[in-house]
């Protein structure tokens, strides 16, 4: 089968090199290109879909994000309704996100950024250190992945989603819990993903909601952080700090009043990153599926978002 690439920003040697060694692959094109693609029966893309690139593929079976997020093809009138459409859920992915979140949740445990500025001073300060209760919002495979390990790690846990949800060791809430869920929380990780429901969640009205002095950790997308919100709660010391790794406009611009504020960290969209080599071996898997007349995995509903 034919499958056509449209990896936006991303580098697509590494795909284009791993898909081209498989027995199931006969060719693979790169957008834009002025190569033929009627046989075209697989896309794999991220960010949106380029303008008028599905009338060029009459025969196209299925798509396929390259990330974990399907934001980026929500709303989009050139998919058929009909149209399988599916993400990466990937064991590399899963815990590069836990990693990240757990090292910034222990950064704020042991008050390591204050250390570190002891340290620039030759100053010996030891630090009392408390358990912390973290709430996880968004139990898919992320969030569900890190709330478990969280709470292996001796964190009291709780975790909030749309639909009901069972995990062992971890407060569960769901829909109109949410405000029982946020009360007593040290630390709020988003992990939810973006729908017309959540776009901009992160907001004024969450935050009052929120034990005063928490910390914040965004991971998801920048489309859930109202940020004229964030940084009137983090003046008024309703949150205490936050760790942010998404943004509504990426590249952050240079004069973004984030990147100078004492009490936010930035990372730069690195808190789990695709990795071809591993992530392949799903696209592949679906591929075979597809020949074979097999339900494609990790299927998601446009509509629902996820």
């Amino acid at each position: 089968m034919e499958i056509l690439l449209s990896t936006g920003n991303w580098p697509p040697k590494a795909w284009v090199e791993g898909l081209s060694k498989s027995n199931l692959v006969s060719a693979v094109h790169v957008w834009p290109t002025e190569s033929d693609l009627s046989n075209v029966e697989v896309l794999l893309v991220w960010k949106p879909l380029p303008a008028g690139i599905i009338e060029l593929l009459p025969n196209l079976k299925f798509i396929s994000s390259i990330g974990a997020g399907v934001d980026h093809l929500l709303g989009d009138s050139q998919i058929p309704l009909d149209l399988p459409v599916a993400r990466i859920v990937d064991e590399r992915l899963t815990g590069d996100m836990t990693n990240y979140v757990m090292m910034a949740v222990v950064m704020h445990q042991r008050n390591l950024l204050h250390v570190l500025e002891n340290q620039k001073q030759a100053k010996w300060e030891r630090h009392h250190y408390p358990n912390l209760r973290v709430g996880v919002m968004g139990l898919g495979e992320l969030g569900g992945h890190l709330a478990r390990t969280l709470s292996g790690a001796g964190f009291e846990v709780s975790g909030y989603s749309r639909s009901s949800k069972q995990i062992d060791r971890v407060a569960t809430f769901n829909g109109a819990d949410r405000s029982e869920f946020l009360k007593d929380l040290d630390v709020l990780v988003n992990l939810l993903p973006v729908t017309s429901e959540t776009e901009n969640i992160l907001n004024k009205d969450l935050f009052g909601q929120i034990k005063p002095g928490a910390f914040l950790i965004n991971v998801a997308r920048g489309a859930h952080l109202d940020e004229m919100d964030l940084l009137d709660a983090l003046e008024k010391g309703i949150i205490s700090r936050a760790m942010l790794d998404v943004f509504k406009e990426e590249p952050l611009p240079s004069d973004h009043p984030f990147w100078g504020h004492p009490k936010i960290t930035i990372t730069p969209h690195i808190a789990s990153v695709t990795t071809p080599a591993s992530a392949m071996k799903l696209v592949l898997e679906n591929c075979r599926r597809l020949r074979d007349g097999e339900k494609f995995l990790h299927l998601v509903d446009l509509q629902r978002g996820y």
